[in-house]
């Protein structure tokens, strides 16, 4: 082999500074690498697991300024300060149909993570779902849903069928086995309480036959509305034995229109709503018992079930939500299942949300 070395066994300087260039090379190519395998990670992440931990969720109610849809929305705020997201809170003030689209629309175009919606209507916003799943942005229904194949999550208080059925349980066990009675219900086109009102009619002609439905009522989400049609209704018919209000407005409604009438005791209210709405009417004898489910757990168990999405997690047949405990999903219709409906009587109504 050839020495290039000097007499004084020296390198050259021209081969010194050869070495230089070879070793400045090599170390740039070491720190290309090492930026072109970090790219590599990076893009083999998907968008939402690159920004799950700082999720942002939109939740729109059928209206805002009510007391249930203000514990959904503590649910919501519950469940992401456990599982990681920010949450926007942002609805109609009235139970518009229109209105909820037009804001469901705007938090879509912001490109949120996900939009979770308790609906107005079932099917008015199935463009809404389908906008937000081409836009990569997770549509959710909760409490009222919408259809659809672009809905990614249905979240779901109890059954309809086990919820209809006790409604209707809960007036027999007052007036009996027969009689006249009357629903007064919320927005006409509320996905949930419509199905309600199927369901409780199916009911009440299979088991309860000589029970007479003499009108069915909406009163929007007012409940002033809901007082002015139930005393329209006592005075139609005189020999009414109850009512069922079909959702948390119109269930006080018919209670003060009850109270008001002198008829307090003689006139049968079973209906939704949450303990703190319908306490005083409780405990003053008007209202004996009243059904409804946890609003704040709904909101949780919702941001849940989003975020297992959003993390790319498996959502089971039964899960282990924690601070919920066993939670059942139908995988056929994307629909988490919060529970068994609550009953609230003197003995419960302290409860608080």
């Amino acid at each position: 082999m050839r020495s290039y070395r000097a007499a004084d066994g020296r390198c050259p300087k021209r081969l010194l500074s050869e070495r230089s260039i070879v070793k400045k090379t090599v170390s740039a190519r070491k720190c290309v690498l090492a930026a072109q395998v970090a790219a590599l990670a990076l893009l083999a992440m998907t968008p939402f697991q690159a920004k799950a931990d700082d999720a942002r969720i939109a939740f729109v109610p059928k209206l805002v300024g009510i007391p249930y849809f203000s514990a959904m929305q503590k649910g919501f705020e519950k469940g992401g300060a456990a599982f990681g997201a920010k949450i926007i809170y942002q609805g109609p003030t009235t139970s518009s149909v229109a209105a909820q689209a037009q804001i469901i629309q705007g938090l879509i175009n912001r490109k949120l993570d996900a939009v979770a919606v308790a609906a107005n209507s079932p099917t008015a916003l199935q463009a809404q779902a389908v906008h937000a799943k081409e836009h990569g942005v997770v549509f959710a229904s909760t409490d009222s849903q919408v259809d659809g194949d672009a809905v990614s999550l249905r979240v779901m208080q109890a059954t309809d069928a086990d919820i209809a059925h006790t409604l209707v349980d809960q007036l027999t066990m007052q007036i009996g086995t027969e009689g006249q009675i009357a629903f007064v219900s919320g927005g006409p086109t509320a996905t949930n309480l419509n199905i309600w009102i199927l369901l409780m009619k199916s009911y009440l002609a299979s088991k309860y036959p000589k029970i007479e439905l003499v009108s069915v009522q909406y009163a929007g989400e007012d409940i002033s509305k809901a007082t002015e049609i139930t005393s329209q209704i006592l005075s139609a018919y005189p020999k009414i034995k109850g009512f069922i209000g079909v959702n948390t407005t119109a269930t006080p409604g018919i209670a003060q229109a009850v109270l008001q009438g002198g008829l307090s005791g003689k006139i049968a209210i079973s209906g939704i709503d949450d303990p703190n709405t319908i306490r005083s009417y409780v405990l003053n004898g008007t209202v004996k018992s009243a059904t409804l489910w946890n609003p704040i757990d709904l909101g949780y168990l919702t941001v849940w079930g989003i975020k297992q999405i959003l993390d790319h997690k498996e959502i089971k047949a039964q899960n282990d939500v924690p601070g919920l405990g066993s939670v059942s999903y139908d995988a056929k219709t994307r629909t988490l299942l919060l529970g068994k409906p609550m009953v609230f009587t003197k003995e419960n109504i302290s409860l608080d949300f």
